[in-house]
């Protein structure tokens, strides 16, 4: 470009000195024509010869302005026909009229198969119209008109270009259109292939079960995932926008949540930060965040993930609970044991100081009986250790029902399973003992009992799962006794190890039949672990 200007300065620096020329000659030729006094003094042979060398001198002068213009004409056509662009000139009828090397490089033809032919018949089909308008534009004498468009070389293969255009006046009101071609194919494929990178990237960051979100550093939402947008309770990003992370914080945590935003500025990372989020309804919903600071032109951007992660803290309480009851049924059952086992030993010694009479019968009994609870006991033990081993997870209601059925020995007794589909509690598997529990009481105590019925109620935010039948019920007084250890006609174990197994993950159980009309167990799932799926609205 530079040299362009340089070349012009020289062009018009020449064309100066060439009319300043004309203009002495002009000027001797009237002074001739008129002659001055010292002129008539002059013979006619001297004046033309004075004349001739005057015009001979002249003569010189512009032979050597030719010869420049000739030298600045070729260096024009150099820098013309090996410049980097496409250089292409197109009269008023849009066909091309000029065109240098490298446009008819672009376009894969010879030039003089190119001159005096319409540009748009290199071009694509698709691309005719755009054409059109843009010649049209042109027209008008828009000033500097771009435009791009996908051409087509002599050998079939496309390229992009970018147009570049400027009209000019010739004579007689006609006008010449010069354009500037260059080749941006390279450019468009890198700029799809990071559209198309874009495009994966974003896929994977939205079906990830990961929320993903950009802040600014004073914490304001720039980006988010839809992952990320439910667990704020919002449906799309506009909602949530501009607006800071603390917003849909728990408020006892909003100044650590802040301070970690600080936090994470300064040292350019946050690692497995764990903070409670409150939806609308006030659902606690434990997050935990992972951070990296992203430093750019655009100013500082903080790359968050962040990970639900209710059902780790639930699986961690139940954990501790679990680790909890196992200690402190030890401790019992070593007790137990121990106590049965002094009755065992004293009642032995009791018979080998005793002579044979029919009393030895009924120790021997008592030593009997001893041994079963003892074997009761280990048993207890043996199922009590399964508790908690194994992490709560979501269960279907319905099928724990269906299998605990199938297994239980019920005989006549008929099962109905009014449960509805989809309804998921979030559980020890050793629930499906319970269900088992329940049914196996019911056949074993129940005395007219023909129907054992399941089904599922809402009390407020919690659910309640029933367990009635329309056998004998439980007198009042013994309607939080038979949840003891040691009570009832068997080994009174089975019930105390299902509020055990519910109590895992903060699911209660209670009996609130009527004596005579039947028993009923309600096991009531607070909010948080319970869900209904299926197609119903899901609650967690």
């Amino acid at each position: 470009m530079m040299a362009a200007k340089k070349q012009t300065v020289t062009d018009e620096k020449d064309a100066r000195r060439v009319r300043s020329i004309r203009k002495d000659a002009k000027k001797e030729i009237v002074r001739c024509q008129n002659p001055s006094t010292d002129m008539n003094a002059q013979t006619p042979e001297a004046l033309i010869c004075e004349l001739r060398i005057k015009l001979d001198k002249q003569a010189e002068e512009l032979r050597k302005i030719q010869v420049v213009l000739e030298e600045s004409r070729d260096k024009y056509l150099e820098l013309y026909d090996f410049a980097p662009l496409g250089y292409i000139t197109l009269n008023d009828k849009a066909l091309i009229t000029e065109v240098n090397l490298a446009g008819a490089m672009l376009l894969g033809a010879d030039r003089n198969d190119i001159i005096n032919h319409g540009l748009n018949q290199f071009l694509s089909p698709e691309d005719l119209k755009r054409w059109d308008r843009y010649f049209a534009n042109m027209k008008r004498h828009v000033k500097k008109p771009v435009c791009t468009l996908t051409f087509t070389r002599g050998d079939s293969s496309l390229f992009h270009a970018r147009l570049e255009g400027v009209r000019t006046t010739c004579s007689e009101g006609a006008f010449a259109v010069h354009i500037a071609i260059s080749d941006i194919t390279d450019m468009r494929n890198a700029e799809e292939a990071l559209r198309e990178s874009e495009e994966k990237y974003r896929k994977l960051v939205e079906t990830t079960d990961t929320g993903f979100v950009i802040i600014d550093d004073q914490g304001r939402v720039l980006d988010a995932n839809l992952k990320y947008i439910s667990l704020t309770n919002h449906t799309s990003l506009e909602e949530i926008a501009g607006r800071n992370v603390t917003e849909w914080t728990a408020a006892y945590e909003k100044d650590k949540n802040a301070e970690a935003v600080r936090q994470c500025v300064r040292d350019g990372y946050i690692r497995n930060l764990e903070i409670d989020y409150v939806n609308a309804s006030g659902t606690i919903i434990p997050i935990e965040i992972n951070s990296t600071v992203v430093r750019s032109d655009e100013g500082v951007q903080i790359l968050t993930l962040c990970r639900d992660i209710t059902a780790r803290k639930h699986a961690e309480y139940a954990f501790l609970l679990a680790s909890k009851k196992i200690t402190t049924l030890s401790k019992i059952t070593r007790h137990d044991i121990n106590n049965q086992l002094t009755v065992i030993e004293g009642y032995m010694d009791m018979i080998e100081c005793k002579e044979h009479d029919p009393t030895i019968d009924e120790f021997f009994q008592t030593v009997s009986t001893a041994a079963q609870r003892i074997a009761a006991l280990i048993q207890f033990i043996g199922e009590y250790e399964q508790i908690g081993v194994t992490a709560p997870v979501w269960l279907d209601c319905r099928t724990l029902v269906d299998t605990a059925a199938k297994e239980a020995p019920l005989g006549k007794i008929a099962v109905k399973n009014d449960l509805p589909a989809g309804l998921d509690v979030f559980a020890d598997p050793l629930i499906a003992k319970v269900c088992y529990n329940l049914m196996d009481n019911a056949a074993r105590y129940g005395g007219k009992i023909t129907t054992i019925r399941f089904s599922a109620e809402e009390a407020g935010d919690d659910h309640v799962i029933v367990c009635e039948d329309d056998g004998d019920g439980v007198v009042a007084d013994e309607k939080e006794k038979i949840f003891e250890r040691g009570f009832g006609k068997n080994t009174g174990l089975g019930l105390a190890l299902s509020r055990e197994i519910l109590d895992i993950t903060g699911i209660t159980i209670r009996e609130t039949g009527e004596s005579g009309r039947g028993a009923r167990f309600e096991m009531t799932v607070p909010k948080g672990a319970y869900r209904l799926t299926d197609g119903q609205k899901e609650k967690v």
